[in-house]
């Protein structure tokens, strides 16, 4: 294992986390402040915090969960090789 090149990737996996939870954050907020009245906004809304923002918020976690991993695997290679 190239354990520079997995511990890179890790980070980045983490990384993409933050990003993917900030645009989240940002486009909620956009929703929040775009002037938009009536039932297909009240549609949207609802579509967006039960679908879309819960699809965004496991993605950051399973990519969260995938960087822990990848960093536990470098540990127990290092640990390994001595």
């Amino acid at each position: 294992m190239d354990t520079e090149s997995v511990q890179a990737l890790a980070s980045r996996m983490a990384e993409v986390a933050d990003r993917v939870r900030a645009l989240e954050s940002r486009l909620t907020s956009n929703l929040a402040h775009t002037e938009w009245v009536g039932a297909d906004r009240s549609r949207f809304e609802s579509e967006w915090s039960a679908q879309h923002v819960v699809a965004l918020r496991h993605a950051a976690e399973a990519l969260d969960d995938a960087s822990r991993v990848a960093l536990q695997n470098v540990r127990e290679q290092d640990w390994a090789s001595g």
